[in-house]
């Protein structure tokens, strides 16, 4: 079996049984430590496809949000346009009402003696 992280049973186990531990105990720790570590690691070629694979996510969700954000662009603007429609008609409508206003002004103090 190999590991990917380096990790010398042999020594572990001496160091062990210097520590006190008898042999037996030192040595299924050793086993136990080294099952745990080959196991419990991701290989490279895992990580590769993993980082593809988040890669693929990440570049759909940028995909949906620029085209939701597009279309609420589209519905703002849609929103704000009917909204000014109706102001340049009031402003429209106002300044009518003033040139016709400054214009029978103008008449009323152009027929005073």
């Amino acid at each position: 079996m190999t590991m990917p992280i380096k990790f010398n049973t042999l020594e572990y186990v001496r160091n062990l049984i210097e520590a006190g531990i008898p042999a037996e105990q030192a040595e299924a720790q050793a086993s136990a430590l080294s099952h745990a570590l080959a196991e419990a690691t991701v290989a490279p070629s895992e990580l590769v496809l993993l980082r593809t694979d988040m890669i693929a996510r990440i570049e759909m969700l940028r995909a949906d949000i620029y085209a939701k954000l597009e279309a609420l662009e589209q519905r703002l603007r849609a929103y704000v346009d009917r909204k000014l429609t109706a102001v340049y008609w009031m402003v429209g409508i106002s300044l009518a009402l003033q040139a016709v206003q400054i214009t029978a002004l103008v008449y009323v103090i152009s027929r005073l003696p």
